[in-house]
């Protein structure tokens, strides 16, 4: 009845006229559900014409190109993408279905789920909003120009992005400086003194968003990009063979740390140049008194002192980000060298997913203010605390609605190209043929191509998915490539999961590309437009960096990164204690 009445009062929507004729219908048709047709019927035409029966490696081709027909198009979301292997390689008989469905769930996947939770600490506890809102907040008046906002925002996406969700980070602080923007546009007078408030906007969103994407590649956990990375690159090895564990928290954030801070230095730089030349006025004095007021009601939002949950929540990302940089290393004892194989004495049979699962059970477990303590101290009935259960410093309802599942599913498609691959053959066919448009290339050639294809792939489909469908490629067109590339990998791995993060052009959903298109309210075009010079200093620094820091880093003696045995793969033998010599 609410209902009927309700619908008197509202408003009606225009009707919609029919469609007439085949052209004006297939036009309509191709505008709305081109992503559906086209996306569906070229992989059944595919399937149909190139199908070969007898031909394992060919079948495996074929899912692979559909894999990044999908991810490219998306007539489906793209975790429902990942799923292809686990129905197609089973049928066509190249792997079992036990065999593809290992590929989901294993050391690395789990890394991938637990890390994802741990980077929600300081976003659970609101710590995030303070250290955004300081950093915004900071100075005078005269603070608060185009160039010194561009340069502070950057900085605290930056910075927030290595220790919390960096898609979180990019939401809260776009969601603070994009409405004070907006009222001053609103507010400004028609060929005023005051500079164009929607260009500024869509200047200062861009370089929140590219500063977000540029400090999540600091640290292995902070980009899905880069988990994907570091799992297929120890799946690509033969079963029971492993690579060392180079790429352990402290040895990548050598590299990527360094890296990551000059491509940041770099691109505020290149966005306040930007802003110099496309806004051309200063801003007045007045709008930029303005904008330090109503950054300031933000900030007089939160509570005036920082809570115990604040505190507890910062204590809690410094010392599991500690456990896990010195878990184990090349260069120093870790805290995991009492469980290393026996076998193989550089790789520890304790694993980061291990590490994190000790951390989410632990934050999961531990109250976020110790109000039960006051049941100890007071004397009185009335000093005693609410009867209710405190929540714990990571709230589970928190981390389930800000957790992105359903990304194991390509994280473990990925792993099943990778294997089917190497199984069937066509590993070796794309060594001998493919491959060689890279590997036949002089060495600091081929890895710019790398680099270049990668970071063009992040801009067509989302970063975790370009990872996904490129890196197995490069993975098959190594071992049996001429030297250097046998031996030097590690660097071609390495250099598509830091590019896997340069998706700066296109608002593709789970990256910060999103929030500054959709929370922004910055047009696709003015994207490309700003962010294509970052994408290119981001690249050139990438692929410097891969030259001339990463060998000397992971492989000081130039002998190449092998594989060696597993651990598991040999019998475990437990040392008898002996009696200390006299």
């Amino acid at each position: 009845m609410g209902g009927f009445l309700s619908g008197l009062w509202k408003k009606e929507e225009p009707q919609k006229k029919p469609i007439k004729g085949i052209a004006p219908r297939l036009k309509n048709i191709l505008t709305n559900n081109f992503r559906g047709i086209i996306g569906c019927l070229v992989p059944i035409a595919v399937l149909s014409w190139q199908f070969e029966r007898y031909v394992p490696s060919k079948k495996v081709s074929i899912m692979w190109m559909w894999i990044i027909w999908f991810f490219l198009l998306q007539p489906v979301s793209v975790p429902v993408s990942g799923l292809i292997p686990v129905f197609f390689l089973p049928m066509s008989g190249c792997m079992s279905s036990a065999q593809t469905c290992e590929c989901y769930m294993n050391e690395n996947v789990v890394l991938f789920l637990l890390a994802s939770m741990l980077l929600l600490v300081l976003n659970n506890s609101g710590m995030d909003r303070r250290i955004a809102l300081s950093f915004l907040c900071s100075g005078d008046a005269c603070q608060f120009s185009a160039k010194r906002l561009i340069f502070k925002a950057s900085t605290a996406a930056f910075f927030l992005s290595m220790f919390s969700s960096r898609l979180i980070a990019t939401a809260t602080i776009t969601q603070y400086v994009t409405p004070v923007l907006m009222s001053l546009k609103s507010s400004a007078k028609k060929g005023g003194a005051d500079p164009d408030f929607d260009e500024m906007r869509y200047i200062l969103n861009n370089a929140i968003q590219t500063a977000s994407g540029i400090g999540s590649v600091a640290v292995v956990h902070s980009s899905y990009a880069t988990l994907v990375f570091r799992g297929i690159f120890h799946e690509a090895p033969p079963r029971k063979k492993e690579f060392p564990d180079i790429f352990n928290y402290l040895q990548y954030s050598a590299f990527a740390f360094p890296v990551a801070f000059v491509m940041f230095v770099c691109n505020f730089t290149y966005h306040m140049m930007l802003a110099n030349s496309v806004l051309g006025k200063p801003m007045t004095a007045g709008s930029m008194a303005e904008v330090r007021k109503q950054l300031l009601k933000y900030q007089a939002e939160l509570p005036r002192k920082t809570t115990l949950h604040e505190k507890l929540s910062v204590l809690s990302t410094i010392l599991y980000l500690f456990v896990f940089f010195f878990r184990w290393n090349q260069w120093i004892d870790g805290w995991s060298e009492f469980r290393t194989d026996p076998y193989s004495s550089n790789i520890p049979r304790i694993k980061d997913a291990t590490t994190a699962a000790i951390f989410v059970i632990v934050l999961h477990t531990m109250p976020k203010s110790y109000g039960f303590l006051k049941y100890l101290d007071a004397e009185k009935k009335s000093e005693l605390p609410p009867l209710k259960a405190e929540s714990a410093i990571l709230w589970w309802r928190f981390v389930d609605k800000n957790t992105n599942w359903g990304y194991f599913l390509v994280f473990g498609c990925a792993h099943a190209i990778l294997n089917s691959a190497r199984d069937t053959g066509l590993g070796e066919i794309i060594s001998e043929n493919f491959g060689t448009s890279f590997t036949g290339q002089p060495w600091n050639t081929s890895i710019f191509l790398v680099v270049f294809l990668t970071s063009l792939l992040c801009n067509m489909m989302t970063a975790a998915a370009a990872c996904a469908v490129f890196l197995p490629f490069v993975m098959c067109m190594a071992p049996g490539a001429q030297l250097p590339w046998p031996n030097k990998v590690y660097i071609g791995a390495l250099g598509v999961g830091v590019a896997s993060s340069f998706g700066f052009c296109f608002p593709f959903m789970y990256t910060p590309a999103y929030f500054c298109h959709h929370t922004g309210k910055v047009p696709i075009k003015k994207m490309v437009k700003y962010s294509f010079i970052a994408v290119w200093i981001c690249l050139i620094i990438l692929w410097l960096a891969l030259i001339l820091w990463a060998p000397y880093l992971f492989d000081p003696e130039d002998d190449g990164i092998h594989w060696t045995i597993a651990q598991g793969a040999g019998k475990i033998t437990i040392a008898e204690p002996t009696e200390p010599e006299a």
